[in-house]
């Protein structure tokens, strides 16, 4: 395969004589408990200008149907709704796409440990000081609800949001890095050639319920180079309260379908041959009638792990009496 790659291995610029029409392009996440956004674009030649060029479509009519019925203005989608867009343009035509929001589930934290600790502390008469090195292993539990196919994503955020940073008050939390390949689910996508190839799922955090349906899993989530650093004048408890949260997401079948089809073009052995012509050329998905543009939908719930009892072993008893 080496040796072929590097004969074959060659490029050629030419132009295809296509003459095709521009159709319309729909592109939309919704999420439940949210308004909906539509992005209306069109087609275009790989030629053309992309990164100058404005794709966008002035006369395009936008309609959305929600459970059968035209929604108004202030509509805003719920889970189990079953939505329909519609968009007119007298210039690229009619495109539509339909999607069923799903029902979201709620995650819990069965344990979290943490691992190969360190930690800095400061000598400043008074004040507490310390920085923080740390990976966390988290176990977060997923039920399942029967009688359907199931798909889901994973995402993460440290809180608090707003981290303080006056002088003499300061805290700062940063999560590190997901190691998702200490969670074989997340691998169910790759092919037994990409694993022999060495393309793994690394950043790929969506799953399916293939293999627990009905039941429960449990996600082996190891978060790796996470750290922690709080100065203040004296000893304030308030800037232990941080940690991660993870939201999962139940996703629509056509978000999954995308997510799988960029992974495979990004990562795949199929994708880079197809690149550079020894394969057959991977099309983009698309749910939409036109075939262009992916309408997707989302329910997310979230679940957090709080740091305090950890980070007060660590830092709080030995920095507060400094």
């Amino acid at each position: 395969m080496a040796l072929a790659l590097l004969m074959c291995g060659c490029y050629e610029d030419f132009t295809p004589k296509v003459d095709t029409q521009p159709v319309l392009c729909l592109n939309s996440l919704i999420t439940a408990g949210e308004p909906v956004e539509v992005e209306v674009t069109h087609t275009w030649l790989f030629t053309d200008e992309a990164g100058t060029a404005d794709h966008s479509v002035g006369d395009a009519r936008v309609t959305i149907f929600a459970n059968g019925e035209a929604a108004g203005p202030d509509y805003i989608a719920r889970e189990g709704d079953h939505i329909r867009i519609v968009a007119e343009s007298r210039r690229y035509g009619r495109a539509e796409a339909e999607v069923t929001v799903p029902y979201s589930v709620a995650p819990s934290v069965v344990e979290w440990t943490p691992e190969n600790v360190s930690v800095w502390r400061g000598s400043i008469q008074g004040w507490t000081e310390a920085d923080m090195r740390f990976d966390l292993n988290v176990a977060l539990r997923v039920p399942d609800p029967a009688a359907a196919v199931n798909y889901y994503h994973l995402g993460r955020r440290t809180f608090p949001d707003d981290m303080p940073g006056v002088y003499g008050h300061e805290m700062s939390i940063y999560g590190g890095s997901l190691e998702t390949e200490f969670e074989p689910i997340f691998s169910e996508h790759v092919s037994e050639l990409d694993a022999v190839s060495g393309n793994d799922s690394y950043g790929f955090t969506f799953f399916t319920d293939r293999q627990f349906s009905g039941k429960s899993y449990t996600l082996h989530l190891y978060n790796e180079g996470m750290s922690y650093f709080i100065m203040c004048e004296g000893f304030d408890s308030e800037l232990l309260n941080c940690g991660l949260v993870f939201v999962l997401s139940s996703v629509s079948e056509s978000y999954y379908n995308w997510a799988v089809y960029k992974w495979n073009i990004d990562h795949s052995l199929i994708g880079d041959l197809g690149d550079i012509g020894l394969g057959d050329p991977m099309w983009g998905y698309s749910n939409v009638s036109t075939g262009a543009g992916v309408v997707a939908a989302r329910a997310c719930s979230e679940c957090a792990v709080n740091l305090a009892p950890f980070l007060k072993d660590h830092v709080g008893t030995q920095a507060s009496g400094l």
